[in-house]
């Protein structure tokens, strides 16, 4: 089990988080910020990421945060912040909180990153991994496009590995669906799923400042293979329906899209053959460590034609 500390947000509310802080880690080269899913189990997040560290006998030289946006319904200390897990105070898009008003999810995350940034507690660490699984691969994704911290963070390179994600935000009015499904859905390029009627947080760029700020941040697609079930927390209105059937073709869909629309972007999909819908079979697999721990050096092979992962070759297939 991680410590428990709180960040102190605006307003003096607090947010909970686990981490593994100690002499040790002082030393830290690395920092690993990882988000939970839709249950909210900041704690078992951690302790996935503590074992692949452990397995890769880096956990001495690896400082590990696993924050907790909580919402009304769960156990929270008078003055935790809190948000819902949809609608516009949505954790998992960069929505206000519930309390304090006004504060977006991706603030937390850019004051991680500048306090991580600042040298005083950790003044060996040179780098930093952003990763999320499901849910949490949706706030991670969101935040790679959208989030302001990691251009004010020289020195610091940020990269980011987004999991088993329910759905993308694009980046242009294309969906790999015929038009004709398109008309059926008028929103389905509303934030979250493309760049239209943002709010809050998300309006402060322009459509073209988020484009250009994606194709420079360093993201790997981590897919398990066999995520290819319509569950229950498959996300499946019209708009999220517009990027295929399930999580796995979502990913190779938009992972396609992204080579093609910003050819420069140093975007990898990596595939985790036979995994389903597990943060941690996922997150401690040979592919995942690679993309967590070593993805600003590894090379990991590419998938390059869209028309080739409209096919899947049987991957996702138990």
């Amino acid at each position: 089990m991680g410590r428990l500390g709180r960040i102190v947000l605006q307003s003096e509310s607090m947010l909970p988080y686990y981490h593994n802080y100690s002499s040790g880690t002082g030393a830290a080269a690395l920092a690993v910020v990882v988000v939970h899913g839709i249950k909210r189990n900041a704690d078992d997040y951690f302790r996935s990421i503590m074992r692949a560290a452990v397995d890769l006998d880096v956990a001495q030289r690896t400082l590990i945060i696993a924050p907790h946006f909580q919402i009304e319904h769960d156990t929270r200390k008078a003055g935790d912040a809190y948000w819902t897990d949809s609608g516009p105070s949505s954790w998992k898009d960069g929505g206000d909180a519930v309390k304090p008003a006004g504060l977006s999810s991706f603030q937390v995350m850019d004051k991680i990153l500048t306090t991580l940034a600042g040298k005083h507690q950790f003044p060996q660490l040179t780098r930093v991994t952003l990763v999320g699984h499901s849910a949490g691969g949706q706030f991670i994704h969101r935040y790679a496009a959208c989030g302001r911290a990691p251009e004010t963070l020289p020195g610091m390179p940020v990269s980011y590995v987004t999991a088993n994600p329910s759905s993308y935000l694009y980046l242009s009015s294309h969906r790999p669906v015929d038009k004709s499904q398109l008309r059926l859905c008028p929103q389905y390029n509303d934030y979250k799923y493309g760049l239209d009627n943002r709010s809050g947080y998300l309006s402060v760029f322009s459509d073209e400042q988020i484009r250009r700020q994606y194709a420079s941040r360093r993201v790997a697609y981590l897919l398990g293979g066999a995520d290819v079930h319509q569950d229950k927390d498959l996300e499946n209105n019209c708009a999220a329906r517009a990027q295929s059937a399930n999580r796995f073709q979502r990913g190779c869909f938009y992972h396609s899209f992204i080579k093609t629309f910003l050819p420069s972007a140093r975007h990898d999909l990596v595939v985790v053959a036979g995994v389903g819908h597990d943060h941690d079979a996922m997150f401690n697999s040979v592919p995942g460590k690679t993309a967590i721990f070593t993805l600003p050096t590894c090379q990991i092979p590419r998938k390059k034609r869209f028309q080739r992962w409209s096919i899947l070759d049987g991957i996702g297939k138990e």
